[in-house]
């Protein structure tokens, strides 16, 4: 029996942020920024080698908006392969999408984001989130369909 092992691995996490009203908060990504610079975002980001996943969007979320994803629901997965520019750019890239509805903290940016607005699914799901695959849609319907 052999053994495959996927090299170039890449994960990729964001997270859905709930707020009281249902309104969903987005992240304005700083115009200069590596990735998707000027569009829209969720706070997220990578997996630092020896993490639990979940605690590495944890600490993605605090580090990005200053808040504590107090409990986390995954909402959405996918994985690319081959992508060559954008957000899932990568020989073997997946993603995690959760949604978090109870969290604490004020709202802090970090330098990877400009401004912080907070939309209806309906509203975020028209926002302009460059080469991201359709992640973020895909993520969004997901998180809708469990309220429906």
């Amino acid at each position: 029996m052999s053994v495959k092992i996927l090299n170039n691995v890449r994960l990729i996490q964001k997270c859905i942020i709930v707020g009281k009203d249902g309104k969903i908060l987005a992240l304005k990504r700083a115009a200069d920024d590596h990735s998707r610079g000027g569009n829209w975002d969720l706070p997220g980001g990578g997996y630092e080698q020896g993490e639990l996943v979940e605690d590495a969007i944890r600490r993605e979320v605090m580090e990005e908006v200053g808040l504590s994803a107090l409990e986390l629901t995954p909402v959405y997965f996918t994985n690319k392969i081959g992508v060559k520019e954008g957000f899932f750019q990568g020989e073997n890239v997946f993603g995690i999408c959760y949604y978090c509805r109870v969290w604490t903290g004020e709202i802090r940016l970090s330098d990877e984001h400009t401004e912080y607005q907070w939309f209806t699914p309906q509203d975020f799901m028209k926002l302009d989130f460059g080469a991201d695959s359709g992640f973020f849609v895909a993520s969004m319907r997901s998180y809708t369909t469990l309220l429906a």
